[in-house]
């Protein structure tokens, strides 16, 4: 892999929020992108990112530098909905040239090398490492720390090897993802809105925070909602909590209630609506990138993992956790203080004292972030 410095060319731009897309600095450090970028209107960019010449930047996507760096070669296309993220003061996010990334998909701390094609809502975890030229099937997940051989195509959750792949399929997926044509290894019918037109046009008002049946949001004066976010309806977000970019928070007719300190982050979708019955959020909560939710509880302490997708009436007790990429079927129970996973999920095990501790610092570190970005407007 190459050194992921950009060209000499910069582009940034003064104006932290366009009505095109979202340029910021994070602490002072403003977003370094090559020649010939392409952003698409809501797109967000944020922070530690040195970009090469040639990033293309899909609608909604979110590239978010704000604890670590994130490094991209050139030549990188990140589609509509996807979402780059580091770990907070301990793992960057490292993509190499020509690397290409489907819509809905999630690249979290990790380092993706040359070539490489990752396919529709696909979850690559911390600290994996996927070597050039490989290909991450549609929906399969790659779990922290994973070593994945350039040259094959991965698929499952978790990715397992299928088959070695020649440079001219290689290829001719990058088109279709580039495209968001049809494969039954590439890309997805199963994504969320890839845009705000949906919310919007049922809505009283502009901006982030929505009149929606006759009902406003209602934020705390240290919550944080970020600019390219749809919050409608019955929202309450309390204290110190934050809703990030690209988020929809749709109450349609019912209450959604975010608690303290809990954080929701870069395109997540949790809906409801008449019928359905709220979504209740307890305090000191984490979920994280690229979740959905439908109505639902979930009491102080939980993690939801990345990628999750969480069914209508389900109940998360005090302290539990859902896996990354999980898949919770409606009315399910989750018990206190345990960690359910798989598609569809089931109980897995107890969380360890260790996992405790880290959904703590999570929570603490978003907060954090909320106090440093309201600090900037």
């Amino acid at each position: 892999m190459r050194a992921r410095t950009p060209h000499a060319a910069l582009f940034i731009r003064s104006s932290p929020v366009t009505e095109d897309f979202t340029l910021l600095s994070y602490l002072g450090t403003a977003p370094r992108i090559g020649q010939e970028a392409r952003f698409a209107p809501e797109a967000a960019i944020i922070g530690r990112i040195q970009a090469g010449d040639r990033l293309a930047v899909g609608r909604l996507a979110t590239l978010r530098a704000d604890g670590h760096d994130i490094r991209i070669g050139a030549g990188c296309s990140f589609a509509d909905r996807s979402t780059l993220h580091i770990v907070d003061s301990l793992l960057p996010c490292i993509v190499g040239d020509r690397v290409t990334v489907g819509r809905y998909a999630l690249v979290h701390a990790c380092t993706v090398d040359d070539g490489c094609v990752i396919g529709d809502a696909a979850v690559v975890m911390d600290g994996a490492v996927v070597g050039a030229g490989a290909v991450i099937a549609a929906g399969s997940l790659v779990p922290p720390r994973k070593r994945l051989e350039g040259g094959w195509l991965y698929s499952g959750s978790p990715a397992q090897a299928v088959r070695k792949i020649d440079v001219s399929e290689l290829e001719a997926l990058r088109r279709i993802v580039l495209a968001a044509g049809a494969s039954e290894l590439v890309t997805s019918s199963h994504l969320p809105p890839l845009d705000m037109s949906r919310y919007r046009r049922h809505a009283s008002s502009g901006g982030a925070l929505l009149g929606l049946a006759g009902r406003e949001p209602r934020v705390a004066s240290s919550a944080y909602v970020a600019p390219t976010a749809v919050v409608a309806g019955d929202v309450r977000i309390a204290a110190d909590a934050s809703v990030w970019f690209a988020n929809v928070i749709w109450a349609d007719g019912t209450t959604v209630a975010i608690g303290q300190r809990t954080n929701i982050q870069d395109n997540c979708l949790l809906e409801t609506g008449p019928g359905r019955g709220p979504i209740i959020i307890g305090d000191d909560v984490t979920v994280g990138h690229n979740v959905r939710m439908g109505s639902c509880v979930v009491e102080d302490g939980c993690l939801i993992g990345m990628g999750a997708e969480v069914g209508d009436r389900v109940v998360v007790e005090r302290g539990g956790c859902i896996g990354a990429h999980a898949v919770v079927p409606p009315g399910t129970r989750v018990k206190a203080g345990h960690i359910w996973a798989g598609r569809p999920a089931r109980e897995f095990r107890p969380v360890r004292p260790e996992e405790a501790e880290f959904f703590v610092r999570g929570k603490d570190v978003y907060v954090g972030y909320a106090r440093a970005y309201l600090s900037a407007r």
